[in-house]
């Protein structure tokens, strides 16, 4: 990222790597449990075509048989047993296995995120970089800004980081009675927030 002419350069911060526990319990977790919704509903949803299938091809089996043939009157009760859920019960262990490699693979892409994740203050804006499928560089100029935040939600007070977000006139701060609206910057997994907060509210007055 190049500055402008006149541009200088305040603050650049990256992430802290507290960050990414927080990402474990909002983002691993949420999306391996969703993984592990979708792995299940495709294995009953295989499973009942499945069942349909063979009520179709092979037909009913006669009482007769039956009474006759032990083996007959075996794979019989197998198949009124059977039901749709019970390949969830069959196939769980591979479901869950897939789940954890999932989880695995998540934790190990937001580690890397958080490295290309890049909070640079300028004395004319301030500018979001990361991103590693897609690469996202956002610019907010501090005459747009019409209001700045620093939260903390109960996990990051746990781990002792803080969020900055930056608000535009096309965003707002969370009101009472209002619906929830995304910031237009969230710097987060701070740790000197203080620092980022005080430098853009400085630049947005002299702005204003």
């Amino acid at each position: 990222m190049r500055l402008d002419d006149g541009e200088t350069l305040e603050l650049e911060i990256k992430p802290n790597e507290k960050l990414l526990a927080v990402w474990f319990f909002t983002k691993t977790i949420k999306y391996s449990i969703a993984t592990m919704f979708f792995v299940f509903m495709g294995l009953f949803f295989i499973n009942t075509i499945s069942l349909i299938f063979e009520e179709e091809t092979e037909g009913k089996v006669d009482v007769v048989q039956i009474e006759k043939n032990s083996e007959v009157v075996e794979s019989v009760n197998k198949k009124e047993n059977n039901h749709p859920f019970a390949v969830m019960v069959d196939y769980w262990p591979w479901a869950l296995l897939l789940v954890v490699l999932a989880s695995i693979i998540i934790q190990i892409y937001l580690i890397y995120l958080r490295k290309t994740y890049r909070y640079i203050i300028t004395n004319r804006r301030c500018i979001f970089v990361g991103g590693i499928l897609k690469r996202i560089e956002r610019t907010v100029p501090y005459k747009k800004i019409t209001d700045i935040q620093r939260s903390q939600n109960i996990l990051e007070r746990v781990f002792g980081i803080w969020n900055v977000q930056v608000f535009t006139p096309g965003t707002a701060s969370i009101q009472m009675g209002q619906a929830k609206l995304r910031a237009e910057l969230n710097f987060d997994g701070l740790l000197n927030s203080e620092d980022v907060y005080e430098a853009i509210n400085k630049y947005a007055r002299l702005n204003e």
